[in-house]
């Protein structure tokens, strides 16, 4: 059943509003998921070439 306005001399009208609580909710449990998540998250290993002295100038 729609949610009803009683403005307009009795007449009903549909308010046709998104109600934002149930969107905020969802965005702070996910900003939540990802704040706890983000600090199991493991970085690889990453094997680089060791760089002797240079004769050339850049």
């Amino acid at each position: 059943m729609p949610a009803v306005s009683q403005r307009g001399g009795g007449r009903r009208r549909t308010i046709n509003e998104i109600n934002m609580v149930p969107f905020i909710d969802v965005m702070l449990v996910l900003l939540i998921i990802f704040m706890v998540s983000a600090p199991l998250i493991t970085t690889g290993v990453v094997d680089l070439p060791s760089v002797g002295k240079s004769k050339q100038r850049p």
